[in-house]
């Protein structure tokens, strides 16, 4: 279906999905499925953030090193997410190593400055 917009030009307004665009908007929801997460912020996140802070105040946060620590915790997420939202095929196909790999560094990123300024009750 073609629009006649300014000037007689012909316009689609057919959208055609893109698959990059749906990755990233899984990858969005994935996230905030995360950080929504009850259960994966006392098994995970509450040890990660006394580490967080211990090596903030020791100034030797290594970000590499503290990234990797959130593996355990996306990983358990996207099982989460997988089985929440009813997906099909092999978990693998769908969180692949690069989606993974920015979700622990986006989370890292996201937690960091908050743990450092003393927003969470971290008991220490």
């Amino acid at each position: 279906m073609k629009l006649m917009e300014f000037f007689g030009k012909p316009m689609s307004v057919d959208k055609k999905k893109d698959p990059h665009q749906d990755d990233q908007n899984m990858a969005d929801d994935l996230f905030w499925f995360i950080v929504d997460h009850d259960k994966l912020h006392k098994d995970y996140f509450h040890p990660l953030a006394v580490k967080i802070h211990k090596a903030e105040k020791a100034n030797k946060l290594n970000k590499e090193e503290i990234v990797k620590d959130f593996l355990p915790m996306v990983k358990h997420g996207c099982m989460e997410f997988y089985k929440k939202h009813k997906m099909h095929g092999r978990p693998q196909d769908h969180f692949t190593k690069e989606v993974v790999e920015d979700l622990c560094e986006k989370l890292f990123d996201h937690y960091r400055e908050d743990i450092v300024k003393g927003v969470y009750k971290l008991g220490i």
